[in-house]
């Protein structure tokens, strides 16, 4: 590729990562006349609403035709809630059309491309698509799996401890820190927890930034032994509650049993029916351990705290490390500083 493409499709793929499409795909588009000049952009704001191709055209207009779409996924050619992107790249007459990676969905996965070159208009790939993945991988992820991206977020210590012995944890991290991980949140169709957290903490679960309000994942709760309080905020937000038995709670109660407990599994599974395409998970110990122990972690976010605690207090994981060869290695994606914090991004190596 040409090197002004590079940037051209980089600025794509920043229009896409603010908005949150979901179960759609993040999408970024621009549309460039043979002289440069951009003369469309365009993003996927919400599902149901139109492509970023189609926001781009409209704002190209007539200079559209002649010139070239960079955009960061195949555009569709099935009729959904909007017309195909590629009848309308086809009518205004677009010359060129680069594309940052073939869509996965099993409803374009190639005919996008094929649509558009069987029209005259010329394709390009970009040749590292990791990069254009890279914007939503959570999209990639549930399209491959049917499975949501798992994401496991610990806010702890430098020595591992979550939480001290009497339960305390507010705050271990920082201001920052926790804003950070609401832009998480926000990020997120759905945020998990288990009954020891609405027990011990009564968290709502929502977003708490200015001008993110309407970016609120709808809240997940995993039943343990202890009856869980019907007056905890967290039931004022619809959550569905996973257990293993029917309950009389609040909220929408699914039973997916694995003997007396859940079956964690099954409701991974059962999110990606839902087509939640990004899972956050913000629970406890048990939680985690158990999310752990069933191989269902696929990201990792880690706040380490600049503190010691010095002793044992209750650790990020329920159960025991008995030898080396149970540790699971990780591939390390980013390491950066939050206001006085490190916040650590990691993924499985599957």
């Amino acid at each position: 590729m040409q090197p002004d493409y590079r940037s051209l499709m980089d600025r794509a793929a920043d229009l896409a990562r603010p908005e949150h499409p979901h179960p759609n795909p993040r999408v970024g588009a621009l549309i460039v006349a043979g002289d440069g000049t951009i003369v469309g952009r365009g993003a996927h704001l919400a599902a149901g609403t139109p492509h970023a191709e189609i926001h781009a055209l409209r704002q190209a207009g007539e200079a559209a035709a002649g010139a070239s779409l960079f955009v960061t996924l195949e555009p569709c050619s099935h009729r959904g809630t909007t017309p195909p992107c590629t009848e309308a790249l086809i009518a205004a007459g677009v010359a060129k059309v680069v594309i940052g990676i073939e869509d996965p969905d099993a409803r374009v996965s190639g005919s996008g491309i094929a649509s558009l070159r069987r029209s005259g208009i010329e394709v390009e790939m970009d040749p590292t698509p990791a990069l254009a993945e890279a914007v939503d991988p959570g999209y990639f992820h549930h399209r491959r799996t049917g499975r949501p991206l798992v994401t496991l977020k610990l806010a702890m210590t430098l020595d591992g401890q979550t939480a001290a012995a009497d339960g305390t944890s507010q705050w271990i991290t920082s201001e920052e820190a926790r804003r950070d991980a609401h832009l998480l949140r926000s990020r997120s169709d759905a945020v998990m927890v288990g009954a020891g957290t609405v027990i011990a903490d009564d968290p709502r679960l929502t977003v708490r930034i200015e001008g993110l309000g309407d970016r609120q994942p709808r809240p997940i709760v995993i039943a343990g032994r202890r009856p869980l309080p019907v007056a905890a905020k967290v039931f004022e937000r619809n959550p569905i509650v996973y257990a293993p038995v029917q309950l009389d709670l609040p909220g929408e109660v699914v039973v997916v049993a694995d003997g007396p407990r859940v079956d964690l599994g099954g409701v991974v599974a059962d999110l990606g029916s839902r087509n939640v395409v990004d899972l956050l998970v913000e629970g406890g110990a048990a939680l985690a351990g158990g999310l752990e122990k069933a191989d269902l972690v696929d990201r990792y976010i880690l706040y380490l705290a600049g503190a010691i605690a010095g002793g044992v207090g209750r650790p990020a994981f329920d159960g025991v490390f008995g030898t080396i060869g149970d540790q699971h290695r990780l591939e390390m994606l980013d390491v950066r500083r939050v206001g006085p914090d490190l916040r650590v991004e990691a993924r499985r190596q599957r």
